[in-house]
């Protein structure tokens, strides 16, 4: 006779599920927080050329990215060793609080350099707050969900994906760009609300773990060198280039203090797959703010139509963690991550040469979402494959790892690029050289995540 569907044992035989009621709460808490750092990271990119506009600070456009990645390079590795410390509560209340002072005063900026301390704030909680998501999604969820949790993250980009670049742009064109950082803030509100239960079901954590005093000032140095990269863009003069040259080779120093043993250069396993997710964020980055930027410039567009490419860019990239999260056992992370690469190098340099032939604005919106595609379908295999080697009192070391590698090789990435477009700029190229330019710099990245990919095993 069968068994029926709601027989004890029948429902103990079935796969665990993310609406199961153990898993529902902890779902919405988590996901809503990934929605708002989906929201704000994109209404920020949409807005930011009319930020730059009306607080004068062309020469600090990179800049108010890459201190948000800086500071969070700070915060991961302090936030990791106080996971592995105390556990993943006390990193998610500070890590929400920073970040919605940051938000606060970015709405109230008064000028350019306020503005990027306030991204500074951000970043520092950020930097907090995505450590320890990492280890309770460890702590919380089967191995069987975790790929599944992972590939929802990219789920919870969708709605803000959509909706956010339009609607930032919509604000910023009615109400004034400091209200999209209003919207925000009441995102934030509502997430945190939601995160309640689950920092009250978390029960106090006390381990031997030490300070990691080392990799907290090695921290700091990496994050003074990448700052010092990014400085060059605005002093585009030869001393300044050769001190840019010496503040790469000091961030590289730290990097391998900060990473898995053999991370730069790709060493098999654990390693590799840090590296390639480094490479991988580190290529959209250095491309994804000069898209709105591109469209602004070059075509006219108003901001609400500038977000659209990244509005169609995040949908993609939540097809692409679909994909993993539905048939990962059916491609091996090594095939995953390879294709990965090649769909994001292929994106890369399709850009690259539609700004240099100057093809209109559709090709470039057309192509864009390739990128997302690649970067969703890597995010979540990766980041499984590299949480699932760490030991319990080093999964905040290994969490902490992959947002090093992410915000180094992004603020790399966007130093590097806003150097070149600088030079070109002043030296006075076309918009299409310049743009160009920084694509097929965007490009490198895509290629070693590419070759790096045959080590992720």
């Amino acid at each position: 006779m069968a068994t029926r569907a709601s027989d004890p044992a029948a429902i103990a035989d079935r796969p665990p599920s993310l609406l199961s009621r153990e898993y529902r709460s902890t779902g919405i808490g988590i996901f809503a927080l990934v929605a708002l750092t989906a929201f704000e990271a994109l209404a920020l990119t949409t807005v930011m050329p009319v930020i730059s506009a009306d607080l004068d600070g062309a020469a600090l456009y990179a800049a108010a990215f890459a201190g948000t990645l800086v500071a969070s390079v700070v915060s991961v590795v302090c936030g990791g060793n106080l996971v592995d410390r105390r556990g993943p509560r006390p990193a998610f209340v500070l890590g929400l609080t920073l970040f919605a002072a940051g938000l606060v005063l970015a709405a109230f900026a008064p000028g350019m350099v306020v503005f990027v301390v306030a991204r500074l704030l951000q970043g520092l909680g950020a930097g907090l707050t995505n450590t320890a998501l990492y280890v309770l999604v460890i702590r919380v969820y089967p191995e069987a969900l975790r790929v599944k949790v992972f590939a929802g993250f990219s789920a919870a980009w969708v709605l803000p994906s959509i909706f956010g670049p339009f609607l930032a742009g919509v604000i910023a064109d009615t109400l004034g760009w400091r209200w999209v950082f209003g919207v925000s803030i009441l995102i934030l509100v509502i997430a945190a609300t939601l995160l309640v239960p689950i920092l009250k079901g978390l029960a106090p954590e006390r381990t031997a773990v030490p300070w990691r005093h080392t990799a907290i000032i090695s921290a700091v140095v990496l994050a003074v060198a990448v700052m010092t990269l990014n400085t060059v863009a605005e002093h585009p003069a030869i001393g300044w280039i050769l001190g840019g040259a010496v503040a790469l080779a000091v961030a590289a120093w730290c990097v391998t203090r900060l990473t898995p043993h053999g991370t730069l250069r790709a060493a098999t396993g654990l390693p590799a797959g840090v590296l390639a997710r480094g490479l991988a964020f580190g290529s959209f980055a250095g491309a994804e703010i000069y898209i709105p930027r591109l469209l602004t410039a070059r075509d006219g567009y108003p901001p609400t139509l500038a977000g659209l490419a990244l509005s169609i860019c995040g949908v993609t990239w939540f097809l692409g963690s679909t994909v993993q999260g539905r048939f990962a056992d059916r491609m091996t992370v090594r095939t995953a991550v390879g294709l990965a690469g090649l769909a994001v190098l292929v994106g890369m340099c399709g850009i690259a040469a539609s700004v240099l032939l100057s093809a209109p604005a559709w090709t470039i919106i057309a192509i864009w979402p390739l990128v997302g595609f690649g970067l969703g379908s890597a995010y979540p295999r990766v980041t499984d494959f590299a949480l699932a080697r760490a030991v319990d009192d080093e999964e905040g070391f290994v969490s902490a790892a992959l947002q090093i590698s992410d915000s180094t090789a992004a603020a790399t990435a966007l130093a590097v690029a806003a150097v070149v477009f600088t030079l070109l700029s002043t030296q006075g190229s076309t918009i299409a050289t310049s743009f160009g330019a920084v694509f097929l710099i965007a490009a490198v990245p895509a290629l070693l995540m590419t070759l790096v990919s045959r080590r992720v095993r």
